[in-house]
């Protein structure tokens, strides 16, 4: 896989910083210091410049500095042997502008896959206890940047649902025939999204299973499973079965919006009997899982962003996990933490460039 590194970041009216740089190591970059300071922030920052869009929130007015209008990010990238610069412009509620290399990008999802990117913070926990959107949003972020076709067509199908839901809480008087038009859309969508779930559980699972069993040092099995209608029916005949309930409920019972990805340790559900070590090794090893399909079908060394990692691992685990990120098929990270000792504490000091707040 090729290179992959941010140099220079530059923020301005981002969250809490007025105007900030920072610059960046090609491996390891340990960002410490107090709760408050803006740890996470930059972070956020940089997943804005790789994804366009915050981690935390998908809307700009939450991230710009209070009493600000707008906020502007920078950053300068090695991609391979190619230098580039990155600029957002963000007026929230009136403008939304990416450049790269000076040159104004029409549409923001064209860039999403030029960046790889994996986001790790505490939250995600929720990828075993939360509710299925949670775990959907995620391996669709996986999906997105690595197929535009994928991107699109849940783009195309999200926006029909909320029409169609729209519809069938007016009751219209022709309610079936408006509905129909929907569904003939959105048919060829949902089957596409299907097949591409389908697709990155099949070619995760088993690197998940092996991540797993390094980063715990466990025996146990593991098994990622992806549980959806569409398995058992096509979307045409699934939304025609359900008619009624939609008529009666005002919105949509059936399709790939109600898909769920399924964790198990042992055979039970992660959710229900993993155990607080089971489950954070569960999410770490997601997470590199991630990593690796990110770069197989970019072909670039995805960044990796690891905000405060001491709170979801042991030192053991923290160690296992250090060994895996210093191997060669790991790019450039970026690691959140209060202390200034603990990652240093392990890591080798010519890898490792600490970036002050």
């Amino acid at each position: 896989m090729k290179s992959l590194a941010l140099q220079e970041i530059i923020l301005t009216n981002f969250k809490n910083y007025t105007e900030a740089n920072f610059s960046a190591g090609p491996k390891f970059n340990l960002i410490s210091g107090l709760n408050g300071i803006g740890k996470t922030n930059l972070l956020d920052a940089i997943y804005y410049l790789s994804a366009g869009r915050s981690y935390f929130t998908p809307f700009d007015q939450k991230v710009v500095r209070k009493d600000e209008s707008f906020f502007r990010l920078e950053g300068s990238l090695v991609r391979d042997t190619k230098n580039h610069q990155i600029v957002f412009k963000v007026r929230p509620g009136s403008l939304k502008e990416l450049l790269v290399d000076a040159i104004t990008v029409s549409r923001i999802s064209e860039h999403i896959s030029f960046i790889p990117v994996v986001f790790s913070a505490p939250r995600d926990i929720d990828l075993v206890y939360g509710p299925s959107l949670t775990r959907r949003k995620y391996f669709d972020h996986l999906l997105c940047q690595v197929d535009p076709s994928y991107l699109k067509s849940l783009v195309r199908y999200n926006q029909l649902l909320e029409m169609r839901n729209a519809a069938l809480k007016q009751g219209f008087s022709d309610l079936r025939r408006i509905i129909s038009t929907y569904d003939d859309q959105m048919a060829p969508l949902a089957k596409l999204i299907h097949e591409k779930r389908k697709w990155v559980v099949k070619h995760l699972d088993e690197r998940l299973l092996n991540t797993y069993l390094r980063l715990a040092d466990q025996k146990e099995e593991i098994n990622l499973s992806y549980s959806s209608d569409l398995y058992e029916y096509p979307y045409e005949v699934l939304v025609d079965m359900n008619w009624e309930a939609d008529k009666n409920t005002g919105r949509s019972n059936s399709g790939i919006h109600k898909d769920d990805y399924i964790l198990d340790i042992k055979d039970m559900g992660a959710k229900a009997f993993g155990s607080q070590g089971q489950v954070k090794s569960l999410v770490f090893s997601l997470h590199l899982s991630k990593h690796a399909i990110l770069g197989q079908q970019s072909g670039f060394k995805p960044i990796l962003i690891l905000d405060d990692i001491f709170d979801k691992l042991d030192e053991r685990r923290l160690e296992r996990l250090m060994e895996i990120l210093s191997e060669d098929e790991f790019g450039q990270v970026f690691i959140s933490d209060t202390s200034g000792k603990r990652v240093g504490e392990i890591l080798p000091a010519d890898l490792l460039a600490r970036i002050a707040m």
